[in-house]
């Protein structure tokens, strides 16, 4: 699992990289913003000064000089964090790169050595400003990044790269010549997952100079730096920078009004955004938030400026623990998984919250899934995941989708009975299963899971069918935790019956818990030239043994 460390340790790859690569400058810039928090302080006392002066003075005395040495401290306190933004931003704008998103068939990469010997046209069709890997090419979608590693990892936002399967990226990193040349390409998407709304390229360079993320943690008020590429500006890979301070944390994304719960796609819209005053017009999607150590709190997002609010408003995906096991998983060009409890929950009324009660109510168990493995029951109020406090359904839903698949968590839940006033206090384990998503446009991943004999597999929660909504294992005579999510025709799967829904049990005789399982036994190579027997559910619920032949 990457942390914020392994991050760091990134930058300490190779010999040629620069001592300044992984230094996290933690004095200086902290006693400036100890130095800041006087500035006000420091002011008015100028300013009480100055007027004491003026009220103690004799005619003919100048007063101006009794003040002059407090104004001169405040001036001074006003140049140390002038001087900490600027070695912020120094620090941390060589790890953001500039975006573009090309359609296919705009400018083909096939044609792009042609047009680099072509600047006259002579024979292409193409004019110099029009090459998507030109510092003069002004893109029609665009976006920024940071970069994650030495040799060229980046991350970005999943809505700025859209669908890889229509579209090219070419990414600029400061202009200069080697390095444009280096990153100036076309860059390959490991995956993109739109659930996270987040993404990992890959372009063929090295040496250069991964972001460093920050380990502290985040507060209201701090003084943070925005990077990025807003309205194609920094198209040449030299970020632009505005500033401000941390509004708020835990934001819930903006959504359509009109779209109600079915717009909530992401997992931001249950509250993980850091909000900013900081300037994030479009464009800055996948830059960096920094605090004034340089040090990355946040991958900035310009949700407010496409959903019509106020563009004062900027938000921020922090790159906290599931920031970081989510690019872990997409660097690996894998697509995350999220918890799913299986419950339907609902907000507490408003009789309740006055009689301070917090929490969500469970309104629904469905059957087979983890919740109701787990004990709970209708009614029942969560008011903790772990150590986290739960005030309301969508912290329960955040919770919950941060989690990965498998995860097991601790649900303190309230119990209430009939003729009781006080609730039961209960601490009941659960083991998540896979969340299904309905999302805008769909994940990619160049590592796609590998199928066995024609058929892939998959936690049953994240297939979308009725019947599995409804309860897996239909009556629960046989209860189930996997299912098949595609089967090719003609292929042993295939013929053996299987078809996309069914239910997963077993096999050989051996209970599947996870994918992971699946794929273990039926690896075996013992098994490799040897019918495999299933146990399977029909959407109807009646179980079946089947063999697959090799």
């Amino acid at each position: 699992m990457l942390t914020p460390a392994s991050f760091n340790s990134c930058a300490k790859m190779g010999p040629d990289a620069p001592p300044s690569v992984v230094r996290r400058w933690p004095d200086a810039p902290s006693s400036v913003l100890r130095l800041a928090l006087s500035l006000v302080s420091i002011i008015f006392a100028s300013c009480a000064s100055g007027q004491t002066a003026l009220a103690q003075a004799q005619p003919g005395q100048a007063p101006v000089q009794q003040a002059a040495p407090a104004r001169g401290q405040a001036l001074a306190v006003v140049a140390a964090i002038e001087s900490a933004t600027v070695s912020a931003i120094e620090r941390a704008e060589h790890s953001v790169v500039a975006i573009a998103r090309v359609g296919r068939g705009r400018a083909p990469a096939t044609q792009l050595d042609q047009l680099h010997v072509d600047p006259f046209r002579l024979g292409n069709p193409f004019p110099l400003q029009d090459r998507p890997d030109s510092p003069d090419f002004i893109p029609t979608l665009f976006g920024s990044g940071i970069v994650i590693s030495q040799d060229g990892y980046i991350v970005t936002c999943g809505h700025v790269l859209d669908d890889p399967r229509e579209h090219d990226y070419y990414v600029w990193l400061d202009k200069q010549s080697y390095a444009a040349r280096a990153v100036g390409m076309p860059a390959k998407v490991l995956a993109s997952d739109p659930f996270s709304d987040l993404a990992v390229l890959k372009v063929d360079a090295s040496n250069l100079q991964p972001a460093v993320f920050s380990q502290q943690e985040l507060r209201k008020g701090q003084f943070v730096i925005a990077l990025g590429n807003p309205q194609a500006i920094a198209r040449d890979g030299q970020a632009s920078a505005s500033w401000g301070i941390v509004s708020n944390l835990k934001r819930i994304a903006p959504t359509d009004p009109a779209a109600g719960d079915s717009g909530k796609v992401t997992i931001h819209h249950f509250g993980t955004l850091i909000q900013t005053d900081a300037k994030l017009n479009l464009g800055m999607s996948g830059g960096a938030l920094i605090d004034m150590r340089g040090e990355v709190v946040g991958l900035t997002t310009a949700l407010a400026t496409t959903t019509g609010y106020e563009q004062s408003a900027g938000f921020a995906i922090a790159t906290d623990a599931m920031f970081l096991r989510v690019i872990e998983t997409l660097k690996e060009g894998k697509l995350p998984e999220f918890g799913f409890l299986g419950i339907q929950p609902d907000d507490l009324r408003t009789y309740e919250t006055s009689r301070g009660l917090r929490g969500a109510r469970v309104s629904v168990v469905i059957p087979g899934l983890p919740g109701e493995q787990a004990g709970l029951r209708t009614d029942d109020v969560i008011y903790q995941v772990d150590d986290t406090p739960v005030t309301d359904r969508s912290d329960l839903f955040r919770e919950l989708s941060q989690a990965a698949a498998g995860t097991q968590v601790r649900l303190f839940v309230h119990r209430f009975r009939p003729g009781r006033n006080d609730p039961d206090e209960l601490q009941l384990p659960a083991r998540l299963s896979k969340k299904p998503l309905n999302t805008r446009w769909p994940g990619y991943a160049v590592n796609a899971p590998t199928k066995w004999r024609g058929m892939l597999v998959d936690y049953a929660t994240a297939i979308a069918s009725d019947w599995s909504r409804n309860g897996l294992g239909g009556s629960r005579r046989t209860p189930f935790k996997l299912a098949i999510l595609s089967v090719d025709p003609d292929t042993p799967a295939w013929s053996s019956g299987l078809r996309p829904g069914y239910g997963l049990v077993s096999v050989q005789g051996t209970e599947l818990e996870n994918p992971d399982d699946f794929y273990r036994l039926v690896g075996d190579s013992a098994l490799a030239s040897l019918p495999v027997e299933l146990t399977i559910v029909r959407p109807n619920g009646r179980p079946e043994t089947v063999e697959v032949a090799p």
